[in-house]
């Protein structure tokens, strides 16, 4: 059943708060009448929620004034907007966004309009520069004079830099949306340059939604292994959008972020075998708050029931994560137990991210603490309680008033391994093993990056 109140940890992440969510954790031990060895843990839940959408922008190059690119994307609130294309009578110069991207929405209200201004005119660093505005007849190794791809002599400094140049001179950009697709436009128009010694051609380019800064390049770093070398080189956007669609070794995606969500504040807690706040298959327990916690994203309940079974240590944040955002607990775990989590997808109805109900390994079979922990079990679950609207747009959802909907017709709490994406309109995502962890060699929803690590 919705609660129709909201923790007001909740509803302070909600408001979109700048401050850190790193806060010390909240400790409680159950007493016991046997002394056993404790080991201090920290356990980090980053929202690792980044690249949202990826697509390519036109189909040929911009050769005359007037002409343009255009394509259609959708972005949720949270979200910013990076684009490339290629100098086509360059070595290796782009133009596009500034490396945080453009900022799509201020409250409520959608960018519209210029947005020229947050373009530069960009050197990738990879190829040296001939001498192309001025003498481009003259040049080997700029499109269409090059004989092949990657042919021109590296550049002495391979930095991605700003030229300084007046994108104006270039291009302009335009930004449109429309409230009743929730939907951005981006026009791309080519600039009057018919009487230069280079035309500056507008190739083909990359567009990608995302959450956190330098989602293309970093300046003033080298250009990484995305693709976009391709792109800056020889005007060809495939390796870039290649780079953004890999899927894993079950078909679901490497690197995009199925929704865009923050994370609830949540719970750590030490374990056996298997844990005590969950078990697959079977109706959430009653009284345990993971009803609270998936659906309002309230910890309370949860930390206190938990704190009350006999040999279980729970910990609680104080506040959630947005992206890029980590929740970090502190906790004490005796020797021999195991480590879990939980907090809620908020732009869900009643999802919630675990790991498996094995939880995680930090000791080993002789006591001691293992050296290196990995952590790659982390999996989206639906806690049952409640029905399932569209993820991010749902009125019974806390992030879109949080209203009482009707209950889950299947009360079990599941992994969820397929979820539709209406945010960013990717369409439906199958993770047959629901995985959350971001970098997870399977592929999935790339919504969390968890680290353990020994402290004492």
């Amino acid at each position: 059943m919705k609660k129709t109140i909201l923790s007001m940890a909740l509803v302070g992440l909600l408001g979109f708060t700048s401050c850190s969510s790193d806060d010390d954790a909240t400790i409680v031990n159950n007493n016991t009448n046997n002394v056993v060895p404790t080991t201090t843990f920290r356990v980090t839940l980053k929202n690792a929620i980044n690249y949202l959408n990826v697509k390519t922008i036109g189909s040929g190059p911009l050769t005359t004034t007037d002409a343009t690119h255009q394509v259609s994307f959708k972005a949720t609130k949270g979200t910013y907007v990076s684009f490339a294309n290629m100098f086509a009578q360059s070595n290796d110069w782009v133009f596009a966004t500034q490396p945080q991207g453009i900022k799509l929405w201020d409250g409520d209200t959608p960018l519209t309009g210029d947005i020229s201004d947050n373009i530069n005119v960009w050197d990738a660093g990879t190829e040296a520069d001939e001498d192309f505005l001025n003498n481009f007849p003259s040049t080997e190794f700029t499109a269409p004079n090059q004989t092949g791809p990657n042919s021109g002599t590296p550049d002495s400094n391979p930095a991605f830099r700003n030229t300084g140049r007046n994108i104006r001179n270039y291009l302009t950009a335009y930004l449109a949306y429309d409230t009743t697709a929730r939907e951005f436009t981006l026009t791309i128009t080519k600039a009057n340059r018919e009487a230069l010694h280079n035309p500056g051609y507008v190739t083909p380019g990359i567009l990608v939604v995302h959450t956190q800064p330098n989602a293309l390049f970093e300046e003033g770093a080298p250009v990484r292994a995305n693709g976009l070398e391709s792109l800056a080189e020889d005007g060809s956007p495939q390796a870039i959008y290649d780079w953004f669609s890999e899927t894993g070794s079950t078909g679901a995606p490497l690197r995009l972020s199925s929704s865009y969500s923050v994370l609830s504040p949540g719970i750590a807690y030490t374990q056996g075998e298997q844990s005590p706040f969950f078990t697959r298959g079977e109706v959430a327990i009653a009284g345990s708050g993971l009803e609270e916690l998936a659906e309002d994203g309230n910890a309370d309940i949860a930390y206190e029931y938990l704190n009350g079974l006999e040999g279980v240590t729970a910990v609680k944040s104080a506040v959630g994560a947005a992206p890029g955002e980590s929740i970090i607990f502190e906790i004490d775990v005796e020797e021999g137990k195991r480590l879990n989590f939980a907090t809620m997808l908020v732009s869900t109805n009643d999802w919630f991210i675990s790991n498996n109900q094995q939880g995680i390994e930090v000791f080993n079979a002789d006591g001691t603490v293992k050296s290196d922990i990995v952590i790659y079990k982390n999996y989206l679950y639906d806690s049952g309680t409640e029905f399932d609207q569209a993820v991010g747009l749902g009125d019974g959802q806390p992030m879109n008033g949080n209203v009482s909907v009707a209950a889950d017709a299947d009360t079990t709490v599941r992994r969820v391994t397929e979820l539709t994406d209406v945010q960013f309109g990717k369409g439906t995502i199958s993770s047959p093993a629901g995985v959350t962890q971001n970098n997870d060699d399977r592929g999935g929803y790339n919504l969390i990056e968890v680290t353990v690590e020994a402290i004492n």
